[in-house]
């Protein structure tokens, strides 16, 4: 699975989450769209979080595992670290953040389609090629109903890193634009059964289309960093050094740049070392934490 994983960019698990826990997560986030908050977030703007008043139709809503105790469960069930670390080789998962999606079956969709792009083109300040995403749909997802679709071998491609077409909605006009190695790329939708979980590279090109069952869809992308992930100096083509909300919640190191090791702000999730995990003291090796991080904005 991991040779896998190497060669293709992407990953779908075997059913590794069990029915309650997407149950109490479905739960959390109607309540998170009813706006009801467990932890206040310690900034108001500069993420996405979208509320009733913002109407009907596509909903995106960042970082709601720091404010709901439901969702939280559900990113610190210990099998999602634990599969991001055999995957990758690296024996430290920490949260990096969250987005909670749900599409409509019927009425508005403007803004639904989410345009091939690549994580690694927001997550620049980052030094690690080793950083994914675990995918997680709330319920079965065929192929009518917005599967997320991953371009495979785009990973290994060059010049996806600075791909950034998340709110571009045209996916054939775009899908002109790159090739893999080349050649023609080869989609393929992450089809699954409820409790499974899909993972893909941070390079690798993806998005997805409308809705178009008669059923709703609602999935929690979990993005995830390696522990040997760090800040570095990015600069823009105008020469100015990008900066994220991240760099913001999480504490400095002696240098005075942004610490991406903050357990504070990135709780370790997965760690085979001991003592790693959580913020508590707990000494057990290779299971998942438990900690509250503050806010963090890509």
């Amino acid at each position: 699975d991991a040779a896998f994983y190497r060669e293709h960019g992407w990953y779908i698990s075997k059913k590794i989450l069990p029915d309650e826990l997407i149950d109490e997560a479905r739960y959390g986030s109607e309540r998170h769209f009813a706006g009801e908050r467990d932890m206040p977030m310690p900034i108001t703007t500069g993420y996405a979080d979208w509320k009733p008043e913002d109407g009907d139709g596509f909903r995106n809503c960042e970082f709601v595992s720091l404010q709901n105790v439901q969702l939280r469960k559900l990113v610190e069930h210990p099998l999602i670290g634990a599969v991001a670390a055999k995957l990758t080789g690296c024996p430290i998962i920490r949260l990096w953040d969250d987005q909670l999606v749900f599409k409509p079956s019927d009425g508005p969709q403007a803004g639904s389609v989410i345009g091939w792009h690549t994580d690694r083109a927001y997550w620049m300040t980052c030094t690690s090629l080793n950083m994914l995403t675990a995918w997680v749909p709330f319920h079965d997802c065929p192929e009518d109903r917005a599967p997320l679709i991953v371009i495979d071998g785009s990973h290994r491609s060059s010049g996806v890193s600075t791909l950034r077409s998340f709110k571009e909605q045209n996916l054939e006009e775009l899908s002109a634009e790159f090739t893999v190695d080349g050649a023609p790329f080869t989609r393929v939708p992450m089809v699954m059964e409820q409790g499974q979980v899909s993972f893909h590279h941070c390079r690798a090109v993806h998005g997805s289309d409308v809705n178009r069952s008669d059923l709703p869809r609602l999935s929690l992308s979990i993005h995830l960093q390696d522990g040997d992930n760090r800040y570095r100096v990015y600069r823009n083509e105008q020469g100015a050094p990008w900066h994220l909300v991240h760099d913001d919640l999480c504490r400095t190191t002696e240098d005075g740049v942004p610490d991406y090791t903050d357990p504070e702000a990135f709780p370790v999730l997965w760690s085979e070392e001991p003592g790693r995990v959580g913020d508590s003291g707990d000494t057990t090796t290779a299971r998942a934490g438990g900690a509250h991080p503050p806010a963090a904005q890509q």
